[in-house]
Order: structure tokens, then sequence, then C-alpha cells
């Protein structure tokens, strides 16, 4: 019996008890983001590789797109994070000097933006409701 136990205790602990981790749906979070942020629009590819100087073979799957208030939100898949993570810190930086202009507010949103892995997955933006934003992203995957 306690054999039997301790089978049943390893196979469950092994299996995980039919749980499977949720991917991430790009399009399920950019519907999710969307809902809070108006007049999103895409960056086009030649923008964020000539301007911004993004290697986009370091990307499996992206979405970068902004708004006129200054919002800003990127999703990408990647299996190279250090590469893009690190050219994310660039690009950031460079966003913050072409828009220099923004209100001190605006600046202070952009230094704090939100920053997470999902999975393969890294995922910005750069709202005042980033993290309630980021909380939808998360309730689509439940």
């Amino acid at each position: 019996m306690k054999k039997l136990a301790l089978f049943l205790f390893m196979f469950l602990f092994l299996v995980g008890c039919g749980k499977t981790d949720k991917q991430l749906d790009m399009v399920a979070a950019k519907e999710a983001i969307e809902k809070s942020l108006n007049g999103m629009v895409a960056i086009p590819d030649s923008t964020l590789t000539d301007a911004y100087g993004l290697d986009l073979n370091n990307m499996d799957e992206w979405t970068f797109k902004q708004n006129e208030e200054g919002d800003l939100y990127a999703i990408i898949k990647t299996s190279k994070k250090t590469n893009v993570k690190n050219e994310m810190k660039d690009y950031f930086a460079k966003v913050k000097d072409f828009n220099a202009s923004y209100s001190p507010k605006r600046l202070e949103i952009l230094e704090n933006r939100l920053e997470k892995e999902l999975g393969n997955y890294l995922i910005y933006i750069i709202a005042e409701n980033s993290d309630s934003i980021y909380n939808d992203i998360l309730d689509t995957m439940k």
C-alpha cells in the first residue's frame, strides 16, 4: 500500500496533476492592451531598424505600437532574450532622445516602464496604467 501511495505521489508530482502552462496569445495580448490604450498605431519595421537600430533577426515575432499621447507597447517573442533586452535598453534611450519635448510626467512614465518576461516573450508597456494593462494580459492566459 505504501508503495502504491508513493508511486501515485511521484506520478502526480512529475506529471503536475495534468496542469499545463498556458502560452501567451499575441493577438489576445494586443487586444487586452488596446482596450486600455486608444489610437495605437504600428511602428513600421523600417523605423525599428533604421531609426532605432533594432536587429529584427533576433526576434521570432514582434509588435511595436504607439499613440499620439506617448503610450507605447512592444511584445516580442525571442529565443535570444539577452540580445533583445540589450537592444531594447538602447531603443528606449533613443525614444527618450527623440521625444525630449515630453512633459516631465511623460518622461517619468517612460523611465518607469513595465518590462516583463512571459516564457519566450518580452513585454514592454509605457503607460500610466501599465501594471493594470499587464494584469489584463495575464487574464487572457487563464
